[in-house]
């Protein structure tokens, strides 16, 4: 038997999928859901589609300042027609998917699966099970949204994620537990709408994984657009009857606040339970299923990956883990080079960056050298009304060897691929001095910034 059985049809089991039909091998891959997993029906595809409609609004309420004339009066978001815009996005998308499991030959089987041994599972859909058997297992299950510990999500007031992108209509008042990445998003999407947005936050910032100075921007830009921002304020309880949200803040005093949803996004934890894991002296915790760098569990014949693992919960990540865990499988050799790993916000403005933090690159080097370009020295920001934000790059002055990147202004997510590739290149930052950049671009921030580094940059 040469045949590979894949649980979970995310980013990393449907990309796990094709790469071992891609090996030659017998795929099945089992679905409990749509397809495409939680990124594409419940995550990153919908919400950014509801982003990209959040931008065109701003962009056409701002017109005036770009000197188009329209009347204010008839510009309005017609919800009904962004769901929709929405959910067309998410079927063709899944469409695709299907699309790929038709030409890698991949037999798609719905249901829940269980592994009953190294190399035999069950699958149950409805009151009918299967048994099928399989020469490797990979298990990409995936992450479900953390609930408050004493308010479970209802999906009619507390809400998260999945919920907050499908509301009947955009709300008056929203009250957003957590100041990370989903509900920073969240709280772009919906204050640009024309809803009072507060974010609860218990650290003393938002986005505790990135440097202040990066995250210094966004606060002052949230609030530009309405958002009210509480730091160091705990929620300490949630009256559903009377839609009350009672916060202590940094100083001890309480705090009462009604909304018209509570969206918790406090994070994400892995989906271990269920799946055979104690039966099959599978090593795991509540922190996700362990794997070593070949994405192998403690069982030879069983991989996993994706959020499923815990670590980097992005599905850029669950794709290439997904990629690396078929080829073990299958019996190569591959690794994932989590050196270069982008990560990505979309807020407004966005916020992009890879490898170390500054924090990050202070406590592991000590002494390193940084170079910034802000945007507002830039002609392309300037001309587009987004001057907002800068470039920054960390480098080793030992070896001018590169750290990191991070980028805070509007297309960030896009221009983080060419830090990615200096990451993953092992570009030095002297070797780019001599960069021609296209003028004028967004990009020639990074290259001002690089030669920052040296004391050569010429618009700053």
């Amino acid at each position: 038997m040469n045949r590979i059985v894949i649980i979970g049809g995310g980013p990393a089991g449907y990309v796990a999928a094709i790469t071992a039909a891609q090996q030659d091998k017998e795929v099945i891959l089992v679905v409990d859901g749509p397809l495409g997993g939680t990124c594409l029906n419940e995550g990153c595809m919908p919400t950014k589609s509801l982003l990209k409609s959040a931008d065109t609004y701003d962009l056409v309420k701002n017109a005036g300042q770009m000197g188009i004339r329209l009347s204010p009066n008839s510009i309005e978001v017609d919800w009904a027609t962004v769901q929709e815009r929405k959910r067309e996005v998410i079927s063709k998308l899944v469409n695709g998917i299907r699309y790929l499991m038709g030409k890698n030959k991949i037999k798609v089987i719905q249901g829940r699966a269980s592994i009953l041994s190294s190399n035999r599972l069950r699958i149950e859909n409805g009151n009918e099970n299967e048994v099928i058997d399989a020469s490797k297992v990979i298990i990409s299950t995936g992450s479900e949204p953390i609930p408050l510990p004493f308010a479970p999500f209802d999906g009619e007031w507390i809400i998260h994620s999945g919920h907050a992108m499908s509301l009947p209509a955009i709300p008056d008042s929203l009250l957003i537990v957590g100041g990370g990445v989903i509900g920073c998003e969240f709280a772009s999407i919906y204050s640009r709408l024309g809803t009072k947005v507060t974010v609860i936050e218990m650290g003393e910032k938002l986005l505790p994984g990135e440097d202040d100075d990066i995250t210094s921007i966004l606060h002052a830009e949230l609030m530009n657009q309405g958002v009210t921002v509480h730091t160091s304020t705990t929620v300490k309880n949630i009256n559903s009857t009377s839609k009350t949200v009672f916060l202590e803040n940094g100083d001890g005093k309480l705090v009462e606040m009604i909304s018209d949803y509570v969206l918790v996004s406090i994070g994400r934890r892995p989906r271990v339970n269920g799946i055979g894991l104690e039966e099959n002296d599978i090593d795991f915790s509540r922190l996700g299923i362990s794997v070593d760098d070949r994405m192998q569990t403690s069982n030879p014949s069983i991989y996993a990956c994706g959020d499923v693992i815990g670590g980097i919960q992005l599905a850029h990540v669950a794709f290439h883990e997904g990629r690396v865990a078929a080829l073990n499988a299958c019996g190569q050799f591959a690794q994932v080079n989590y050196r270069a790993i982008p990560r990505c916000i979309y807020t407004s403005p966005e916020i992009a960056g890879v490898g170390l933090t500054e924090k990050e690159a202070r406590q592991k080097y000590g002494e390193i050298k940084v170079g910034e370009f802000a945007f507002s020295a830039n002609g392309k920001a300037v001309l587009s009304n987004k001057p907002v934000g800068k470039v920054k790059v960390l480098v080793n002055p030992q070896y001018n060897e590169i750290l990191g990147f991070t980028i805070v202004g509007q297309h960030a997510t896009e221009l983080i691929g060419q830090g990615t590739i200096m990451l993953h290149a092992e570009i030095t930052a002297d070797m780019m001095e001599g960069l021609v950049a296209a003028h004028p671009t967004l990009s020639e921030s990074i290259h001002e910034a690089l030669l920052n580094v040296v004391g050569q940059a010429v618009h700053c």
